[in-house]
């Protein structure tokens, strides 16, 4: 696997699947797959999921009055790069949750992944994510070994890819 060749790749094209089944997962049952609570669950819904890909796919609206713009930047505000790799990264980890479990469902009670992060391959900025912006946001798995899993993510704002990164995690369990 060669990253930057896969973001040079999708910079522009959409990581896309014709068969995406829909899903309707708000904030409450991403709870009961992440770890991750506010101030930092990065993710509003999951929108659909495409199995023989290893594809999914969500939404996000970044709150106009996040704390975050008062200081990036002042007069300017734009989004940190940093949480727009945070938000597909939390996408990708619900993406391995239905593919370990081979189902749509999510659990009544919380059983949230153990995960941790171990290092970000690669990411391309190609266009600021501002203050109220409705985001698509796109995971698609690249690699699994039973322990590290690799992903590659996309923030989509206005129709165009506003970031495209590769990640790796592990899972300890």
């Amino acid at each position: 696997m060669d990253p930057d060749a896969l973001l040079r790749q999708h910079r522009k094209r959409l990581l896309a699947s014709d068969r995406l089944v829909p899903l309707d997962w708000g904030r409450d049952s991403i709870k009961r797959i992440l770890p991750h609570r506010e101030p930092f669950l990065l993710l509003d819904r999951l929108t659909g999921i495409d199995f023989e890909e290893g594809l999914i796919a969500g939404t996000r609206t970044v709150p106009a009055d996040d704390p975050v713009f008062a200081g990036h930047f002042p007069g300017s505000p734009v989004y940190p790069g940093c949480l727009e790799v945070e938000m597909v990264g939390q996408l990708g980890l619900c993406l391995h949750y239905f593919l370990e479990n081979r189902s749509l469902e999510v659990p009544a009670e919380p059983r949230p992944l153990r995960v941790m992060a171990t290092r970000i391959l690669g990411a391309h900025y190609l266009a600021p994510v501002l203050p109220g912006q409705e985001l698509i946001l796109l995971a698609k798995k690249l690699e699994y070994d039973g322990f590290f899993a690799t992903m590659i993510g996309q923030v989509v704002a206005g129709g165009k890819v506003a970031c495209a990164a590769i990640g790796e995690v592990c899972f300890p369990d």
